[in-house]
């Protein structure tokens, strides 16, 4: 019954269309498409299509067909509706039909295109004004925002969220002094209209106020008194006091006005006595922090104020010289925590390690010591075991893993059951290169408490950095769904646990890389080719290595899927901030959008992408340069790699239900071979990674030499001289990095260097002119000693130097491995090991 219902409607659409003319049967259409009727709207526009196929007709079709999920389709109809359009010139409605498209496939500039070419149209429709303010910010054009903000408030004055977003959109084009006018005469208008429910955004809206006011002052004393008068003014009506109360000490502090500034500040510590940075402003206020002796007697009454606050006994431990004294106050800070068992006594400990690492070390350790041997362990166990614990941390910090590994075997010794013991311990055979146990024992802890989600996660990681990937997708299994796959892998790429990801991707990178010793050892012990059982283990060994590249590549890919995800998440937020009154937060969203690339999760995706496409292009390159026939032959053994992995179809079917992060209608490629396959490896890692890190990055955290090997496989040479030259004036000329870089942009200018000659010429000229005290002359002496250079004038004792200079493969490699080797000679276990397995 309800089939023949559902199909009777379609013939009354097509009965009703008949005797309409075609302008409203289109307009019928797009009605069906605003109350989501989108088959409706698609078999409207097919009888209307027969009669004259028009681009409003093409437009909304494929605006219809992209809602319904069928994306190919959908841009084949609105590629013919444009192609039929001369320019933008197409009626209004195909135009924001167009628009609308675009936004929803995340072509912004396009859509601003269509939506502005509506309105120069002829559309009559002002909710276009905000749709392009929207957009026009997501894309960062607030010059062209602040005029469609402005055209939206004069057709719609009556709502709030106009006014806030014209002062926004004002301050941010750094008219500060017409978005104070803005709000103000909005609070004229709104002055005792304002109900209980919209007391909140009042009260952010006049807060942000204050903000451009204080911004738009400076350190003028006039206009700074005026910023105060308001601030008291607002003050009943702001619910942020303590937003408040900072904003009047820094104006006290601009003004001159140190002891109003100290009383408020005062003020903020009683509200707030944990808080070390009111502490240190409270000193700059009272003018004391270069007096120790004042410090001093300020933070013995500050404690007597806030006996059970932790700032008023610290910071004095980070001035006091006199060692009897340190060490008294030292013993006053950590021996009661210890008396209490507080497990992260350590933790509030460790800044001095890192400050005052030549007195606070030794002195800690025989506080500690000594009041360990006064405890019994039966009588008083609870600071006996977390004495032990300090002691095993405080080792451990001084790299000696032997005493550390000593004092935690003691307190589990006593209590097995503390999962805080079995962390520490991992730890320290983590960092003694012993990650396998590691692994192990904090699996041991975990099964202490299996509800306990942060011990769960550690394990997790341990296993991934002990190469346990599968141990490890188990682990995390325990806490995931798994609905729709044998693991958890899915819904940990569905939740964006980039954690997990990260980690997971560079374990598949270690992964390839012993596999690939192993077959390259295994090829060369192999001498019969009819040896079955090394034939199987080569093809394994095959498999397993394009395996782990391909999903190590995936998972460094999905860190970038996020981040964009979350620049796009950005769209919605232009409009909602406006609507719910929050501005100051909007304001820092777009100040975190800012520097989202620059994020260290990011970074570290993309540094791991950068070795994977790096060692591809230099691959690619070798196999250009081979002319002894060996190219061919790594061709051939492709092809016999492809036929043999033929019989590995099982294993693969089983690997891809274990490695599989999306949906298949999102990604067939789940092993990552389209972005092994590539033969542009340099174009895809800057899509995908270093073209929107390049554009946030700032000087200051820039990673220079990723920029140097980045430009120097492009044979850009002038780049790689901005890069030495930037990374010059951070660590000087002695930096073992710099040399390493300097040398190897000498002699890409050679004569013989495929770079371009004019790229050339220009990094000659700019070394000659910045740098001529290096060895230029000798550019074109082959029997020049370029790695003992190295050594006699730069700190050659620098790793990251060595290893740049041994993936350019310019040098003997033997002797680069051999500085290698003696750099890292006296680095902890975990480094040397790393080095040795996977980079020599």
């Amino acid at each position: 019954m309800s089939r023949r219902r559902g199909g009777a409607k379609p013939k009354q659409v097509a009965k009703a269309a008949a005797g309409k003319d075609h302008h409203t049967q289109f307009l019928e259409a797009l009605k069906l498409y605003e109350g989501k009727q989108y088959k409706k709207s698609i078999k409207l526009l097919d009888t209307l299509m027969k009669k004259h196929v028009t681009p409003d007709c093409l437009a909304l079709k494929g605006l219809d067909s992209y809602f319904l999920g069928e994306k190919t389709e959908a841009a084949d109809f609105v590629k013919q509706a444009i192609s039929k359009i001369e320019g933008t010139k197409a009626s209004a409605i195909c135009c924001h039909v167009l628009g609308i498209y675009m936004r929803s496939v995340k072509s912004y500039a396009d859509s601003i295109k269509w939506f502005q070419a509506s309105l120069d149209n002829g559309s009559t429709n002002k909710q276009i004004y905000r749709d392009l303010a929207t957009l026009q910010s997501q894309i960062g054009d607030f010059k062209a925002a602040l005029a469609s903000r402005k055209k939206y408030w004069e057709s719609f004055v009556g709502y709030r969220a106009n006014w806030t977003a014209l002062a926004i959109a004002q301050d941010i084009n750094g008219e500060r002094q017409q978005a104070i006018n803005t709000l103000s005469q909005f609070e004229k208008l709104a002055e005792g209209k304002i109900s209980e429910a919209e007391m909140y955004e009042h009260n952010e809206c006049l807060i942000y106020k204050n903000d451009i006011m204080y911004r738009n002052a400076g350190d003028n004393g006039e206009k700074l008194e005026k910023v105060l008068h308001h601030l008291d003014t607002i003050e009943p009506k702001v619910f942020d006091k303590f937003g408040l109360l900072e904003r009047k000490a820094s104006i006290f502090m601009k003004l001159g006005k140190v002891k109003e500034a100290s009383l408020v500040y005062r003020t903020l510590i009683k509200r707030n006595p944990d808080n070390f940075k009111y502490y240190k402003l409270l000193e700059v206020s009272l003018g004391v922090t270069t007096n120790n002796k004042l410090r001093k007697v300020l933070y013995e009454k500050l404690a007597t104020f806030y006996p059970r606050c932790e700032a008023p006994k610290f910071i004095p431990l980070t001035f006091i010289h006199d060692e009897t004294e340190l060490s008294k106050k030292l013993s006053e800070y950590i021996l009661p925590q210890l008396k209490r068992g507080v497990p992260a006594t350590f933790s509030n400990v460790k800044p001095l390690y890192l400050k005052r690492r030549n007195i606070i070390p030794k002195l800690v350790e025989k506080i500690v010591i000594d009041y360990l041997s006064e405890q019994d362990s039966k009588k008083q166990p609870i600071p006996y075991i977390w004495s032990c614990y300090y002691l095993s941390q405080h080792y451990l910090n001084l790299r000696d893993y032997q005493k550390a590994h000593e004092y935690v075997e003691k307190a589990i010794g006593h209590t097995p059951t503390m999962v805080e013991f079995y962390l520490l311990k991992a730890r320290i055979l983590k960092h003694t290169g012993e990650l396998d146990k590691a692994a192990a024992i904090l699996e041991e802890g975990r099964n202490l408490d299996l509800q306990d989600r942060f011990i769960n996660c550690k394990s997790v990681k341990y296993y991934l950095r002990a190469n346990q990937v599968d141990k490890a997708v188990e682990v995390a299994s325990l806490f995931t769904k798994n609905d729709d796959s044998v693991n958890g892998v899915k819904d940990l790429h569905l939740v964006e646990a980039s954690w997990f990801i990260s980690e997971q991707a560079e374990a598949y990178h270690r992964m390839h890389i012993s596999a690939q010793k192993k077959l390259e050892e295994l090829r060369a012990e192999t001498t019969d080719s009819e040896d079955e059982n090394k034939s199987s283990e080569i093809k394994e060994l095959e498999w397993s290595m394009e395996k782990y590249e391909g999903l190590s590549l995936k998972r460094f890919h999905a860190i970038s899927k996020f981040y964009k995800q979350f620049e796009d998440d950005q769209l919605d937020f232009h409009s909602y901030c406006m609507r719910k009154g929050t501005p100051r937060a909007y304001m820092e969203m777009l100040a975190w959008g800012n520097k989202l690339y620059t994020q260290p999760m990011y970074v570290r995706a993309m540094n791991g992408a950068a070795k994977i496409y790096f060692k591809m292009y230099d691959n690619s390159l070798k196999r250009k340069q081979d002319s002894d026939g060996s190219s061919k032959f790594a061709e051939g053994d492709k092809k016999k790699a492809k036929k043999e992995a033929s019989s590995l179809t099982k294993r693969k079917n089983e690997d891809r239900k274990k490695a599989i992060a999306y949906p298949e209608s999102e990604d067939k490629d789940v092993f990552g071979d389209e972005l092994l396959n590539t033969k542009e490896p340099l174009k895809i890692f800057d899509s995908n990674f270093y073209a929107d890190y390049n554009k946030q990055v700032q000087d200051y955290e820039r990673n220079n030499i990723l920029d140097f090997e980045f430009q120097y496989r492009n044979g850009k040479l002038a780049l790689c001289l901005g890069a030495l030259s930037k990374y010059e004036k951070k660590n000087g000329q002695k930096s073992g990095v710099f040399g390493a870089m300097a040398i190897i942009l000498i002699l890409a200018t050679r004569e013989s260097s495929t770079c371009d000659l004019i790229a050339k010429k220009v990094a000659t000229k700019g070394l000659e002119a910045d740098y001529s005290f290096l060895p230029l002359n000798e550019v074109e002496n082959d029997s020049f000693d370029w790695l003992n250079y190295f050594k006699e004038n730069f700190h050659s004792k620098d790793l990251n130097a060595l290893l740049l200079l041994k993936q350019t493969s310019l040098f003997d490699e033997d002797k680069v491995k051999e500085l290698i080797l003696d750099t890292i000679s006296q680095d902890e276990p975990l480094l040397q090991n790393y080095v040795l397995q996977y980079v020599l």
